[in-house]
C-alpha cells in the first residue's frame, strides 16, 4: 500500500469497504518474459448483495451470475498502476464491489517516457521550484530538484534492463488478463460470469480497451471470443493519437499533447500511430458491444476527441452513449473522485441495462 493510499484510508478519504474481500496481487501471466506490472487486483462484493429483485429467493441468491468489470488505469502510458488512489483503480474496483458486482483492476506494461517529454516536464517543473525559491529564498529547493531530475533522468534512460514497450505489449498484457479471468476467476467468486464481462478505462487506459475492442486482431491472436464483452467504458479517453484534442493536427494544443504524451509511445517495426488510433478502426458490418463514453467538465480538451469518436460511432449505427460529467469534474477526478460523481451513475445504469 503506498503512503498516499495508507493516508487516505486511514484520514477516511476513501470509501468504506472490507479489505478481507480484495484478492491481492494475482499474476495474470507467467511466462519467461513476465513483468512485476503482470498483477491484477480482484474486489469481491459482500455476501449481502444481490444484483436480483428485492424479492429474490435464497435460491436465486445462490445460483445468480454475477457480471464482472475489468478496469485498466491511466497515467499517459508511463505512470500509474492498480493501487493508485489518484488514478482510480481502487475506487473503482472497490465501488463495483459494493454494488455487486466482481471488480478486477490491472496493472500493464508502461512505456518510457521520451526525451522530449521529460525535457518538457524538467522544464515546467524546473520553473515552478525556481519561481517558488525565489519567493522563499531556498536555494536548497532548487538544488533537490536538480538532483532529483537528475536521478530521474539516469534511471529512465540509462537503465538498460528495462526492455522498451510498444503499444502492442500493453495491448497483449490487457488481452493476458482477460484470458486469466475467463479460466480462472471461478478460483476466486465461483458466481463470477466469465461470459458477461464489462471492460471500463480512464484516459491511457480507455485508448487502450478501445484498441483492443476496435482492433480484433488482438483478441483473435490471444483466442479471446469478443463476444465475452458486454459493454465498454472509456473515461476521457484518446481515440486519435495525432490530434486528439483539435480536428487540426497542426493546432497548438495537439502539439503540445504529442510533445508531452504521444511522443512517449513506441510502435512495432512499420507500424505508426495511425495503426493505434482506436477511431481509424470504426467501419460498417463489425460486429461490436455498446460503448459508454464519458468526458470530464474540465478534460484538457480531449472531449473534442470524445466527440469525434462518438459521431463516428453513431455514422455507422453503433449502440454508444455519450456523458459530460458536470461540477467541477476533471480529467483525473472522473476516475479518482468516482464513488462520488456522475460517473458513478452513468457507469452502472449502463452496466444493469446490457448485462444478461
Amino acid at each position: 500500500m503506498s503512503i498516499l493510499s495508507y493516508l487516505g484510508r486511514h484520514l477516511h478519504l476513501t470509501s468504506s469497504y472490507d479489505p478481507s474481500l480484495i484478492v491481492h496481487d494475482v499474476a495474470y501471466f507467467s511466462g519467461s518474459d513476465a513483468h512485476v506490472n503482470h498483477k491484477l487486483d480482484i474486489f469481491l462484493p459482500g455476501p449481502s448483495k444481490n444484483l436480483l429483485s428485492p424479492s429474490s429467493s435464497n435460491e436465486e441468491e445462490s445460483q445468480k451470475k454475477i457480471p464482472i468489470i475489468i478496469h485498466i488505469h491511466g497515467g499517459g502510458w508511463v505512470r500509474g498502476n492498480r493501487k493508485n488512489e489518484w488514478r482510480g483503480g481502487p475506487v473503482i474496483g472497490r465501488t463495483c464491489a459494493k454494488e455487486g458486482f466482481v471488480g478486477v483492476v490491472a496493472s500493464y506494461r508502461l512505456a518510457r517516457m521520451s526525451l522530449i517529454s521529460f525535457a518538457t516536464w524538467s522544464l515546467i517543473f524546473g520553473l515552478i521550484i525556481l519561481i517558488t525559491s525565489l519567493i522563499l529564498l531556498s536555494w536548497q529547493l532548487i538544488t533537490g530538484y536538480i538532483i532529483f531530475m537528475c536521478a530521474a533522468f539516469a534511471y529512465n534512460f540509462l537503465y538498460q534492463a528495462r526492455i522498451p514497450v510498444n503499444l502492442d505489449h500493453m495491448v497483449d498484457d490487457l488481452c493476458r488478463a482477460l484470458v486469466y479471468i475467463r479460466d480462472h476467476i471461478h478460483e476466486h467468486c465461483p458466481q463470477a460470469d466469465p461470459s458477461q464481462i464489462f471492460l471500463s478505462g480512464h484516459s491511457a487506459g480507455a485508448h487502450l480497451i478501445s484498441l483492443l475492442i476496435l482492433d480484433k486482431s488482438h483478441l483473435e491472436r490471444h483466442e479471446f471470443s469478443l463476444s465475452s464483452i458486454r459493454g465498454v467504458i472509456a473515461m476521457s479517453g484518446i481515440y486519435t493519437l495525432s490530434s486528439p484534442t483539435h480536428d487540426s493536427q497542426n493546432n497548438i494544443r495537439n502539439l503540445i499533447f504529442r510533445i508531452l504524451y504521444s511522443s512517449n509511445l513506441r510502435y512495432p517495426e512499420g507500424k505508426t500511430m495511425i495503426e493505434y488510433s482506436p477511431i481509424e478502426y470504426i467501419k460498417e458490418d463489425n460486429e461490436l458491444p455498446p460503448f459508454l463514453v464519458m468526458s470530464a467538465r474540465f478534460d484538457m480538451g480531449l472531449e473534442v476527441d470524445a466527440r469525434r469518436f462518438v459521431e463516428k460511432l453513431r455514422q455507422y449505427n453503433y449502440q454508444v452513449e455519450y456523458y459530460i460529467i458536470g461540477g467541477m469534474t476533471t480529467h483525473g477526478t472522473i476516475a479518482s473522485k468516482f464513488s462520488k460523481n456522475n460517473a458513478r451513475r452513468h457507469f452502472f445504469t449502463f452496466i444493469r441495462q446490457n448485462m444478461k
